[in-house]
């Protein structure tokens, strides 16, 4: 929604918006490109306007929604003004999957726009080094992170089913967003929908490692890639070795050629993004050479287990991972990263399925890879029954039996003490959730560095 807003300001759109709880770092991408927050929701924040993009968050009941619907404005869902002003006339490579859509969005598009593509783009968050996750582009391929989650409270389509797929790119299905989806095959209906879109002359390039994807590869109406770490793949991925910027990696294309980079990322899941952008660059029809060229230049994307401070002794990491695989992937990349080094880890439970009971003995395992473990509080617990709820309580309580120093606490500015309580000269300190954390992150990056 962001992207989408300073794109239609820089080509002279006047934009508002509304939200709560805004927090970096798209709240200082906004605040850079001149749109103000407004907050909270008010009917009065409307203004004068000429279309309403609805966020599909923005349920019947909220003040501006009401406002909208009694006064007649047009509005409309963000996939479909997407697919009306953005998509048309371009052949869309939408990239999707559980883990791992926005840094593999990111990658495919650094990707094409160094081979000279000038790709059209829209991701979910902000690559490093970039000004924003958005670009309209010239050429004729348009890039475009394809999220499963609803449309809008009046259509509760996945988002992806708008965009019309020339390429699918199909990183992993796991069960999310409890808040929508009954059941795992809730899910793969929709992927299958997905995948039915692609036309003949179209590909779908998914991981061929993940053993649940195979009844939808043999359904594909198109030619099939696959991609990931095994022999049986024919996009390939290999770890020479960790090296102090990143790690050494090696692709075999399906081309059958063989060639190694470097990348300022580490860990099998990102190995696993490189080399999924990697297989969707060369039906794209870039070199070998050009991709490993342009996935070498890649930096990453902000809150992907980006580094926020270090100083030779002690380091800070920021990571959105939220579910236990992203968070137990997270963890194992942080200790090869780190083999020596105590591992600190603090989690928020935020996600509409993160706070229900769904993961309850999952998330315990995932967070028993870091040495100390502090568990922040619930998201919006009151809008979840008591009977349905994460018990927090039950977690600190498995990691302890586990001989982990776990916790279990609400304030930010208490687990800042706590962290920094006995903190060992040198150590890692990683912070996981997909929301602000209650500004844990800023306040933890002033205390090192005073």
């Amino acid at each position: 929604m962001a992207q989408l807003a300073a794109w239609m300001k820089s080509i002279g759109s006047r934009v508002t918006g509304s939200d709560q709880g805004v927090y970096p770092p798209m709240s200082d991408f906004l605040r850079s490109k001149g749109i103000e927050v407004l907050s909270p929701y008010r009917a009065e924040n409307l203004g004068v306007v000429d279309m309403v993009v609805v966020g599909n968050s923005i349920s019947r009941g909220n003040p501006e929604l009401e406002a909208v619907l009694e006064r007649r404005l047009p509005f409309i869902s963000l996939p479909d003004l997407i697919h009306q002003h953005l998509l048309a006339g371009k052949l869309p490579i939408v990239v999707s999957g559980t883990h791992g859509k926005t840094t593999t969005t990111a990658a495919l598009t650094h990707v094409l726009h160094q081979a000279e593509l000038s790709p059209g783009f829209l991701i979910g968050g902000l690559p490093v080094g970039w000004e924003a996750g958005f670009g309209a582009g010239q050429g004729r391929w348009f890039v475009i992170e394809g999220d499963e989650y609803d449309s809008a409270f009046f259509d509760k389509r996945p988002k992806f089913l708008h965009y019309q797929p020339q390429v699918v790119v199909l990183n992993n299905i796991e069960f999310d967003h409890a808040d929508i989806y009954a059941s795992l095959d809730d899910i793969f209906l929709q992927f299958r929908r997905l995948i039915q879109l692609i036309p003949g002359n179209g590909c779908l390039i998914a991981n061929g490692d993940e053993q649940n994807l195979e009844s939808l590869l043999n359904q594909a109406p198109c030619p099939v890639v696959t991609f990931g770490t095994s022999d049986r793949v024919q996009v390939r991925g290999e770890i020479l070795s960790l090296i102090p910027q990143g790690m050494r990696f090696k692709i075999r294309f399906a081309s059958g050629q063989e060639l190694n980079g470097t990348t300022p990322l580490w860990g099998h899941h990102q190995l696993l993004n490189l080399t999924g952008a990697a297989a969707a660059a060369e039906f794209a029809g870039v070199t070998p050479d050009q991709i490993i060229m342009g996935l070498s230049d890649f930096r990453g994307v902000r809150r992907r287990l980006e580094l926020k401070y270090s100083d030779d002794h002690r380091w800070l990491y920021d990571d959105f991972a939220h579910h236990p695989t992203a968070v137990r992937a997270t963890l194992t990349s942080l200790r090869a990263r780190h083999p020596d080094l105590p591992i600190i880890a603090a989690f928020e439970p935020r996600s509409n399925t993160m706070v229900k009971h769904f993961f309850q003995h999952e998330i315990a395992e995932a967070l028993g890879l870091a040495d100390r473990i502090i568990v922040g509080g619930l998201h919006r617990r009151e809008r979840v029954p008591t009977d349905q709820r994460l018990d927090v309580d039950q977690i600190v309580d498995t990691l302890r039996h586990q001989g982990k120093d776990a916790r279990h606490l609400e304030n930010s500015d208490e687990m800042v003490n706590l962290i920094l309580q006995d903190l060992p000269r040198r150590a890692v300190i990683v912070l996981m959730s997909n929301g602000a954390f209650s500004g844990l992150g800023g306040k933890l990056l002033e205390a090192l560095r005073n």
